[in-house]
């Protein structure tokens, strides 16, 4: 048989890496044409109210845990009190 030396497996292991990284950036270039933009992000949502349509005290209730002045768990008790009235 003949001398016949191999890769070291660290030699190895580095081409399989560079080869996995210049596999994906091909397939992501290449799919990139086939995606649609992503769209940009839109500005949080905005209330208005009229103060003459606050006529309830749920409506009240909500108002306050919509304008952050109450806190989730606040806003369920309170709404169990108001509607089991």
């Amino acid at each position: 048989m003949e001398n016949k030396k191999g890769l070291s497996p660290l030699v190895a292991t580095f081409m399989l890496v560079v080869f996995a990284l210049i596999i994906g950036t091909v397939a992501m270039a290449w799919g990139k044409n086939y995606v649609p933009p992503a769209m940009e992000e839109k500005p949080a949502a905005q209330i208005c109210l009229n103060v003459a349509q606050i006529d309830t005290p749920l409506k009240e209730l909500q108002v306050k845990h919509l304008t952050g002045q109450i806190s989730e768990e606040e806003y369920l008790e309170q709404e169990k009190t108001i509607v089991s009235s």
